[in-house]
């Protein structure tokens, strides 16, 4: 039986510092049937040079470069430049284990699974911890988003990096440009085009945290309530209610709003108050008139009830530790 090809999409920008240790560890995958495709968007170092250097190492390194667009864009531009049967996105200050790519692929073809994914490791300058575990198993569409609205979910189950896709699935599929958190906005698109998706125990991938130019350290330096990363937790559970999966429906709404009045508790200035209504109002109007409208769960009702109440609770609670 041929070894399928695997498309690797490595969007690369301004990372000289670190690409070199993230392709040797793609390169010398103990799986060698892969297309490397590397994605310079308008690198401003010496990132693009690098790009071009290691094609010229591996005939199996595809060379682009696009004008600075984000993440999605490049992203979107490995697939569209793609031909493989599986696609693995690896982000280019991250490294992986030598297993990465034939221990989830073995796990596909051994449970006939659409979407594989692994734990992760999360490395800093002064050690290598393992992420909160995901609990391994395969799951229907209805078990994963019950697994990932439960006690047993963790962050490896909605960032892009560190699965292996069937093809199939970004057929019709690209992500959406121009915003954050493109991976929590394609994840339900993702989910619904799969029919069994398989989560495996081992750690295979190796996340850089706090890289001071990273968007995710940006992000923390936000003191705003964001309300489009809302807006798009929202859509989730919308579809979910469309979608008849009704269990996690009630509990994708009562993640939301505790994170919500979470974040309002921090900075509870005028204008994260207005954000707040906004965004409470619309999940107002997501549970009514739907098939969870009538929903048997008394912390839900809590929060819908007395909003403004939970949250002068979190706040003091806040202020109390100060």
């Amino acid at each position: 039986m041929m070894s399928p090809l695997v498309s690797v999409i490595i969007p690369v920008y301004n990372v000289e510092e670190y690409l070199d240790k993230c392709l040797n560890t793609v390169i010398h995958q103990n799986y060698k049937n892969l297309e490397i495709i590397l994605v310079d968007d308008g690198s401003t170092d010496n990132s693009g040079d690098k790009v071009d250097e290691w094609a010229k190492r591996d005939n199996r390194i595809v060379p682009l470069h696009q004008n600075n667009q984000g993440l999605s864009a490049a992203r979107n531009m490995g697939l569209d430049n793609s031909h493989g049967s599986w696609i693995v996105f690896i982000d280019s200050d991250d490294y992986v284990s030598e297993n990465y790519i034939s221990t989830m692929l073995q796990t596909a073809q051994k449970d006939n699974s659409d979407l594989v994914i692994c734990q992760y490791n999360k490395v800093s300058n002064v050690e290598v911890v393992s992420s909160p575990l995901s609990k391994p198993g395969r799951y229907t569409q209805k078990e994963f988003w019950q697994l990932f609205y439960g006690p047993n979910s963790g962050s490896a189950l909605v960032v892009a990096w560190d699965k292996l896709y069937s093809s199939r699935i970004f057929k019709d599929l690209r992500y959406k440009v121009g915003i954050l958190n493109e991976d929590e906005q394609i994840l339900y698109s993702v989910v619904k085009r799969v029919k069994s998706i398989s989560i495996i125990a081992e750690a295979l991938y190796f996340y850089l945290v706090e890289r001071n130019d990273s968007i995710m350290a940006n992000l923390k330096k936000i003191d705003h309530i964001r309300e489009k990363f809302y807006d798009i937790l929202l859509d989730r559970s919308q579809m979910l209610v469309n979608d008849g999966f009704k269990q996690p429906a009630v509990q994708s709404v009562q993640s939301l709003l505790m994170q919500l009045t979470g974040e309002l508790a921090i900075n509870p200035s005028k204008e994260n108050w207005q954000v707040f209504w906004r965004v409470f109002n619309r999940v107002k109007s997501v549970l009514v008139g739907s098939s969870i409208a009538d929903f048997d769960n008394k912390k839900l009702r809590v929060y819908i009830t007395f909003p403004r109440l939970i949250c002068w609770l979190k706040i003091l609670r806040v202020y109390i530790k100060l």
